[in-house]
Parts: structure tokens; C-alpha cells; sequence
């Protein structure tokens, strides 16, 4: 038997009806809003896939083939290039200083720019003369800071070279030795990227409420304590989006070591991008770079998403 429904459970079920459509189906307004919305950014977003999105698919897709200008190749290899870089000394000595090389220089430059920014941030007469200065080796250009680096510590005709022998007696011979060339170059990475870093540091200390370290005077906390307790905590967000950035300038520049060092002695020096730069520009190889070029994609998607999760971490705790 067919059920028959009252007028006031009619309009209750209409009703609903309604709200439900109404919380779903935007009015009018709305409706033109979000269409002036989509205008708007179309041109934004047609912009970022033309110049970043169909590059990386076009990456892709040549790193799955034995593209060469020289050879005239361009055929589908499959996983022939990535099983390559397995292989390859270049690659893998290059993949292994880049490791080396961000892990070390971007843990330099936390430590060594949270330093200059607490004494920047003290009251000391010539403080702003000395705000304006530490920005110097950051305002250099990377490629001729390298230049720079590589004339100082010539061992025929460095400057530093020069002092030390003339000092102790030591003739130093920089550029001969694995250990003391990667040495080199990431203390140039650090003096390079260290004061700017700083300067970051500097900004989200004049951001904690002096409140706090006069309430952890009362308590007894000496200058230690209250940099532990109340100074890192308060940092940790930006100390983790800085060194995230640190870590992807890192994996992404080149210049600094092409001009220091090109890669030697041997490829101990070397790092993903300037393999990428020679096999591709130099020897025209664009499938064995592009091959690399999604190695080193890994690399910063998989530091990105890490860095991604301490920073929410770090929100969610303090």
C-alpha cells in the first residue's frame, strides 16, 4: 500500500531538498565569482604549465630515450640511461659529493648564520655598519666568488698560499687532494650563503617578545637556558624553511664549483647539476642528462616533502 505523505512532511522533505542544494550549488554571486576567479588566474596558470610543468613531462620523456646531437640517435631505450647512472663513475661521484655537500654546507650555514645573527642582533657600537657589511659575500656573484676562491688558493700564485708559506713554511698545495678540495668547496658554499642566512635569522629574532627572556631572567635561566628554552623553539619554523631552501639552492647551483674547482680533481668535486650541464650542453647526451635531471628531481621532491613535514611539526608543537 502506498504510503501517503501529510503537507508538513512534504515541506520538511523539500526543505531539505533545498538546504541540501543551496550548501552544494552556489548562488548566482557566487557562481560569478568563482568564474571571475578562474579568469583571472588562467593566464597564470597556462604560464606555469607552459614554463615548468610540460619541461619536467618533456624531461621525462627524453630521459627514456638515447637522444645524442652528435651521434644523430633518438630512439625509446627504456631504463637503459637510469642503469647507466648506476654504472657511470661520473654520476656516482657526483652524486655522491652532492649529498656531502648540501648535508655539510647547509648544516654550516644554520649554525654559522644563527651565530652572526645573535651577535648582529646585540647592542654594540658600529652595530649598523656591521649589519651592512655582512652582506657582502652573499652580494658577490657566485661564479666570481669561485673565480676568486681559486686565485686565492693557487698553488703557484695564490694569495693564501703565499701568506701561509711565508708564514709557517708550508707550501699548500689545495686542488691536488680529494679531501682538501671538497673541503674548500663547501667553506665557499658557507661563506657565500652564510650571511644571508643570517640576515633571515636576524628578522625572527627581533620577533620574540622580550617579555619571554625577561621572564626567564626571573626564573633563573642564564644566556644559555634562555637561548635553548626560548630562542630555538620560537625559531624552529623558520630555521626549517631556511635550511629547506638551503638544501634546494644547493642541489640546483653549479656555478660556484665550475668556477672553483670544475669538478676536480678528477669528479670529486662534482656535483648532479654540473653533470647535468656537461653531458647535456657540453657532449649534447640529452638523454643520459635528462636521465639525470630526474635523479636530481627525486632528490628535491623527497627534501621538499621532508622539509614540509618537520615545518608542520614544528607548528603543531608550539
Amino acid at each position: 500500500m502506498e504510503k501517503v505523505y501529510t503537507s508538513a512532511e512534504v515541506g520538511t522533505k523539500n526543505g531539505a531538498r533545498q538546504s541540501w542544494l543551496a550548501r552544494w550549488m552556489p548562488s548566482r554571486t557566487n557562481q560569478r565569482r568563482y568564474l571571475l576567479f578562474l579568469l583571472l588566474i588562467c593566464p597564470a596558470f597556462i604560464l606555469r604549465i607552459v614554463t615548468a610543468a610540460y619541461p619536467i613531462f618533456q624531461t621525462i620523456q627524453l630521459s627514456f630515450t638515447n637522444t645524442d646531437l652528435i651521434n644523430g640517435t633518438n630512439k625509446f631505450v627504456g631504463l637503459r640511461n637510469y642503469q647507466s647512472i648506476l654504472t657511470d663513475y661520473g654520476v656516482r661521484g657526483a652524486l655522491s659529493f652532492t649529498t656531502i655537500l648540501v648535508v655539510a654546507s647547509t648544516a654550516l650555514d644554520l649554525i654559522l648564520g644563527m651565530l652572526i645573527a645573535l651577535l648582529l642582533n646585540a647592542a654594540f657600537r658600529g652595530r649598523g655598519f656591521a649589519r651592512t657589511i655582512n652582506l657582502i659575500p652573499w652580494a658577490v656573484p657566485t661564479i666570481v666568488a669561485g673565480y676568486v676562491f681559486r686565485w686565492l688558493l693557487d698553488d703557484q700564485f695564490g694569495l693564501l698560499t703565499t701568506w701561509v708559506y711565508q708564514l709557517i713554511g708550508i707550501h699548500l698545495v689545495v686542488f691536488i687532494s680529494e679531501f682538501s678540495a671538497r673541503l674548500v668547496t663547501v667553506l665557499a658554499y658557507v661563506w657565500k650563503d652564510a650571511p644571508f642566512i643570517a640576515v633571515i635569522f636576524l628578522a625572527g629574532l627581533q620577533g620574540v617578545p622580550v617579555d619571554l627572556y625577561d621572564a626567564a631572567k626571573v626564573d633563573g635561566a642564564n644566556a644559555w637556558h634562555r637561548f635553548w628554552s626560548v630562542t630555538v623553539p620560537l625559531i624552529m619554523p623558520l630555521s626549517i624553511t631556511m635550511g629547506l631552501f638551503r638544501l634546494l639552492w644547493s642541489l640546483g647551483s653549479f656555478d660556484l664549483v665550475y668556477g672553483l674547482t670544475q669538478g676536480g680533481p678528477g669528479v670529486s668535486t662534482s656535483v648532479l647539476a654540473l653533470q647535468v650541464f656537461r653531458t647535456g650542453i657540453m657532449f649534447f647526451k640529452f638523454g643520459m642528462a635528462s636521465a639525470i635531471s630526474v635523479v636530481l628531481l627525486i632528490f628535491v621532491a623527497v627534501i621538499g616533502l621532508i622539509g614540509l613535514w618537520l615545518f608542520r611539526r614544528s607548528e603543531v608543537s608550539y
